[in-house]
């Protein structure tokens, strides 16, 4: 079979199994991903942002959570998949505590953060991209009962959620004038982010505890 029918079996098989489309679509999710977190640290490094390395490190580190998901996964026995969806949900409530530390620092210590033009846009580019990909992944996936792929499009939503997060942050600070709004939109819309991933986190916790114990009784 030369390459061409290889390729041309792979596409098929992709059309007709929905799961495996899903998995093709999560990679791609991860490899935008990855370059974002890359853009970020280099960013922060170029203007020497605190916030913007924090970033970069939450990215690398979901990035190489959900790698580690989805790296081999079908050979895993069901216990070890729900250990694993546990596991990546107690990493993103830790990191999103991390998160609200630098939160404090930039909205009530008066930090503000500076992009450079051509950033906001790559910012707005991948947040836009981020949130319709995840709200599409767990409206046209969300029957497939695989808590890899669950704990996989729960670690991209919340990706997409910082995203908003901190583009509203640098679009205030490049063209805003009011503190008093760069205060409160800073608070609202953070507290937002930071109540839905740590729901989000303690729903896949306790869910994952549960499923571990179920499997271990049988």
């Amino acid at each position: 079979m030369d390459k061409r029918t290889r390729l041309r079996a792979a596409a098929k098989t992709l059309r007709s199994d929905r799961q495996k489309r899903g998995e093709a679509v999560l990679y791609g999710s991860l490899a935008v991903n990855l370059v974002y977190a890359l853009l970020q640290g280099i960013n922060g490094v170029a203007v020497r942002s605190i916030w913007a390395g924090t970033l970069a490190f939450y990215y690398l580190t979901l990035s190489a959570i959900r790698f580690s998901l989805l790296l081999g996964h079908k050979k895993l026995r069901t216990e070890q998949k729900w250990k694993r969806y546990r596991n990546s949900a107690c990493i993103m409530l830790v990191l999103n505590f991390a998160l609200l530390g630098i939160h404090f620092v930039t909205v009530y210590m008066g930090h503000v953060i500076a992009y450079p033009g051509y950033m906001i846009y790559a910012m707005a580019a991948y947040t836009f991209y981020a949130a319709i990909a995840a709200i599409r992944n767990v409206i046209v996936y969300r029957k497939y009962n695989d808590p890899i792929l669950s704990a996989s499009k729960a670690l991209a939503l919340a990706a997409a959620a910082i995203s908003i997060y901190s583009l509203q942050s640098a679009i205030i600070s490049a063209f805003g004038d009011s503190e008093r709004f760069r205060l409160v939109m800073g608070s609202c819309v953070g507290a937002g982010v930071f109540v839905l991933i740590t729901a989000i986190s303690v729903v896949m916790i306790v869910k994952g505890t549960r499923a571990i114990r179920m499997n271990d009784s049988h």
